[in-house]
């Protein structure tokens, strides 16, 4: 934690009030959102209990399982929910436009991608679950599921990988959305649950923030926001419903089958009901909080990927996600998250004043007054030409953590100004940084205008985040980099210590 962020929360907690730590909402948010609220008997993760879902506050659905432990009842479970599912996902699978890419070729992408979203990180667990659970199913031979099952199960896992991603938006968390934007005065455990989080942004009308927040601990008034429901609910009135509704199941009375799960049904809908009208006031807030610009690139990379995997499975010869990556898809997915996450902090600082604040904290990026420039420098290159390669003094006040080397952008000069330091030098309580500038600012002969900083001005910096280059992993066809040595053994055939090296000199 920065220290903008910590003093965010200080604040936060001696105002009792939520502090807002960005100038913009980062994520993009769909005009209809499918809100989906999972909910899972307390000690049973891998057993649904209920499902509300529904993109419009006044049509919700309620779907439950009358004994989470039974096969046949959840996987009939899980294809209601699929069908409520792919017809949303597929309102997104109807209109195209075509695109130009970088090498100037055409392609074909959907225009727009859904949105999921659910209380809290544990609710993006519970579908992970789910979709693994349900993607491997037959739909034919012994015990066969619909069609709908497996088609659920590899979207679901679709949205979990992708909500792993930093900047995407097709599968997000409210409370992280909410905590995105605004900081509490409680620790980032208690920022999981929704009802707490929006006592301190929003409580209700005539309830201080205190009562608000004690309110949200307590089960009766703010049932819990799932996945798990409350150990006490479970013992007392759930576990007695479910009892009721095996005992009509086993009677075969249609009757008492249909009262026995209303019953069970509307119990549960008091649970979820409060969590599903909370949802609805947080979207009311976020969508309030003005979008940043470069969420829009961002959701065009959500299209075209939502656009790539809804064109494998059209193909007709679509598999299941793997259980478990191998080692060349591991690492390749752990580069894709880690370059993500610096693509996304990066965009965030250079479109939002507040967050640029934070990272200067922490010595992530620097801002400060130009002393001194040498805009006419001229070196020549490894083609032996001439190219302008200007220099300029930046005195700063923040901490300088970068090294010498590393490839700036600023948010303070044109998009297409690129930099990198030269040296830092410290002088008492500040920092003189030296930086090169190498692009974006013309030929010799035709500079641009404003691409070269002048004396007195203040610029800031931070970290291009592709400066690093981007690793090469081995094919299918080539070895792991594990398997491959780099030195030669050694001829240990005539080596004095090729008998002893394991058990030592006799004598």
């Amino acid at each position: 934690m920065s220290r903008v962020s910590a003093l965010a929360r200080i604040e936060a907690m001696e105002s009792t009030q939520a502090v807002p730590v960005t100038q913009y909402r980062h994520r993009r948010l769909s005009p209809k959102p499918l809100v989906v609220i999972p909910l899972v008997m307390a000690g049973e993760a891998g057993s649904p209990l209920a499902m509300m879902v529904g993109s419009a506050k006044r049509s919700g659905r309620l779907i439950i399982v009358g004994q989470p432990r039974n096969p046949d009842q959840r996987f009939r479970f899980a294809a209601e929910f699929g069908d409520i599912m792919m017809k949303y996902i597929n309102e997104f699978r109807t209109n195209r436009r075509e695109i130009r890419t970088k090498n100037k070729e055409s392609r074909s992408q959907f225009v727009s991608a859904p949105q999921i979203l659910v209380p809290n990180r544990g609710g993006i667990q519970t579908l992970k679950d789910l979709g693994r659970t349900c993607r491997f199913r037959k739909t034919t031979g012994d015990y066969p599921v619909p069609a709908v099952v497996p088609e659920l199960g590899r979207w679901l896992t679709e949205l979990a990988d992708s909500a792993e991603q930093a900047g995407t938006s097709m599968l997000l968390a409210v409370t992280d959305l909410l905590t995105e934007h605004w900081a509490t005065g409680q620790s980032t455990l208690e920022d999981q649950n929704l009802a707490s989080v929006m006592a301190w942004i929003d409580p209700p009308r005539n309830v201080s923030v205190e009562q608000a927040l004690l309110d949200a601990e307590n089960p009766i008034i703010c049932p819990p926001a799932g996945p798990s429901t409350s150990p006490e609910f479970d013992n007392r009135q759930l576990q007695p419903a479910i009892r009721d509704f095996d005992t009509a199941r086993r009677s075969g009375v249609a009757e008492a089958i249909d009262l026995a799960r209303q019953e069970l049904h509307d119990l549960i809908g008091e649970q979820i009901k409060p969590t599903w009208r909370m949802m609805w006031d947080a979207i009311a807030l976020l969508s309030a909080v003005p979008e940043a610009p470069r969420a829009t690139k961002r959701f065009e990379a959500d299209c075209a990927q939502f656009t790539a995997f809804s064109d494998y499975q059209d193909t007709g010869t679509a598999l299941p996600q793997r259980a478990r990556d191998n080692a060349v898809g591991a690492a390749r997915r752990l580069s894709r998250l880690e370059r993500a996450i610096e693509q996304f902090n990066a965009d965030k600082a250079f479109d939002d004043p507040f967050v640029l604040a934070d990272r200067r904290s922490d010595g992530e990026a620097f801002a400060g007054k130009v002393e001194a420039v040498e805009a006419d420098r001229v070196v020549i290159s490894d083609k032996n030409q001439l190219i302008l390669r200007p220099r300029f003094v930046l005195r700063t006040l923040d901490p300088t953590r970068l090294a010498e080397g590393t490839t700036l952008i600023s948010p303070s000069m044109p998009a297409s100004h690129k930099s990198r330091i030269i040296a830092t030098e410290h002088d008492l309580d500040s920092s003189l940084v030296t930086i090169e500038v190498t692009g974006g600012m013309g030929t010799p002969t035709k500079p641009t205008p404003g691409a070269i900083p002048e004396v007195g001005q203040t610029l800031a910096y931070l970290p291009d985040p592709g400066w690093r280059t981007k690793p090469r992993f081995p094919g299918a066809d080539e070895p792991l980099w594990t398997h491959i040595s780099t030195t030669p053994d050694p001829d240990i055939s005539n080596s004095t210590t090729a008998s002893t090296e394991e058990w030592g000199n006799a004598d």
